[in-house]
């Protein structure tokens, strides 16, 4: 048994502020001309699911061709927020999502088998689905199953915004990706990162 591809919405998590990069937003600095957060859906495109992008400065997104989703809790409260927004997002305009795909703006090289190594692992008694690398844990590229959706306020409205901390709550279960793709995963924070990002061939 898997999961239906059309019952998956895909979520770029982008609400973060951008401060330790340094001025502007990350999701928008170029490697070889073309933008991390466009580097980002490329990487979706190919699946043919909807696409929505969860991000708090809607100025700087406006020329984005995509539904973009302000964070339902408001105050800047991290992935958590964005996962409950995309979560809200799914179940109040589409009938037939049952879960919700995300990743961060800021991790450009992702794998092109992303989607399939999640399909080969699917459990039906597992609602959290996280990808792992060389022993090194993804909290944010995970998919989420959208009945989860009141759990994930209630810990918001405790004010916690360490994923796995709410994660280990449920049942759930790492991806395992090959040793050779952890670069794949490699994101960018700072400058520095964005530099070296611009000589990883992914």
């Amino acid at each position: 048994m898997t999961i239906n591809k059309k019952k998956i919405l895909f979520a770029i998590l982008a609400g973060g502020q951008s401060k330790r990069f340094g001025g502007g937003f990350k999701a928008f600095a170029k490697i070889n001309g073309i933008t991390i957060l466009d580097k980002t859906i490329n990487k979706f495109k190919k699946y043919n699911n909807e696409i929505i992008i969860n991000a708090n400065n809607l100025e700087n997104f406006k020329k984005i061709n995509y539904p973009i989703i302000e964070d339902r809790f408001k105050g800047f409260l991290g992935p958590l927020a964005g996962i409950h927004t995309s979560m809200l997002w799914a179940k109040e305009n589409y009938t037939n999502k049952e879960w919700v795909f995300t990743v961060p703006s800021d991790t450009p090289f992702l794998p092109d088998n992303l989607l399939y190594k999640f399909l080969e692992a699917y459990d039906e008694n597992i609602k959290i689905l996280i990808a792992r690398s060389n022993g090194r844990h993804h909290p944010v590229i995970a998919m989420w199953h959208i009945s989860l959706i009141t759990s994930l306020e209630n810990e918001l409205k405790l004010k916690n915004s360490k994923i796995m901390y709410w994660v280990k709550k449920h049942k759930y279960k790492f991806v395992e990706f090959d040793k050779s793709q952890e670069k794949n995963f490699f994101n960018i924070n700072t400058q520095e990162e964005w530099n070296t990002a611009k000589n990883i061939q992914a």
